[in-house]
């Protein structure tokens, strides 16, 4: 079983989101078997399940390190091909051994976040403690990213040099498409908007080859 971590320090960088669209796009167009860990006390994801019964790979929610462990060896067990992970920000300062637990898990830990240096500063002392404890991959997601925005252009040198960690190649952009997903809880490519499709179909396939150490 492959693990992938959607973590990092701030709030409100789409995390959970991140995590829900990754775990549809493993589940639909590489028709694997998934399930998604939410460690996040929103519960964001867990929710998900709830509003959609229908959703094609399995939700639980952990609420510590002990509980975090147990699940993910239980799902290993279980013939599960991917751990998508969705972190809790507040962790950092209530619990960091839970930061340890999903770093150590990981094959892949994406830190995201948006483009900005206030969210790229508060994720220092995050990025410090997942280095210490990972012996996979860790890169930067940037999200709700705007290409033609100067300032987040000039965000992304920025951010890999303060934190010290490469970004994935693929950006989540900033797109209205991605709120609407929310509300019904489905598959990006089943909204008809073909530039997000694109886009997560990218992000997943980066993720799969990063994980298979097709770099």
């Amino acid at each position: 079983m492959k693990v992938i971590s959607c973590v990092g320090a701030k709030g409100g960088t789409g995390k959970s989101s991140i995590s829900l669209l990754t775990a549809w796009e493993f589940a639909k167009s590489h028709k694997s078997k998934v399930a998604l860990l939410d460690a996040d006390v929103q519960g964001t994801s867990f929710s998900a399940k709830t509003m959609n019964p229908e959703i094609p790979f399995d939700v639980f929610s952990v609420g510590n390190k002990t509980q975090l462990w147990e699940k993910g060896k239980q799902l290993s067990e279980g013939g599960y091909q991917y751990l998508i992970i969705d972190g809790n920000p507040r962790s950092i300062h209530e619990d960091p051994d839970l930061i340890k637990m999903i770093a150590k898990l990981s094959d892949l830990t994406l830190i995201v976040s948006r483009p900005s240096p206030r969210d790229l500063k508060a994720q220092l002392k995050y990025v410090e403690m997942v280095k210490a404890e990972t012996n996979g991959e860790v890169r930067i997601l940037w999200n709700f990213f705007q290409k033609n925005t100067g300032a987040h252009k000039d965000g992304i040198p920025e951010g890999e040099k303060l934190l010290n960690l490469k970004s994935l190649q693929t950006q989540i952009g900033l797109r209205i498409v991605y709120q609407d997903i929310g509300y019904s809880e489905s598959y990006i490519g089943s909204l008809g908007n073909k530039e997000a499709t694109t886009e997560i179909r990218a992000l997943g396939n980066e993720i799969k080859r990063l994980i298979d150490g097709k770099k």
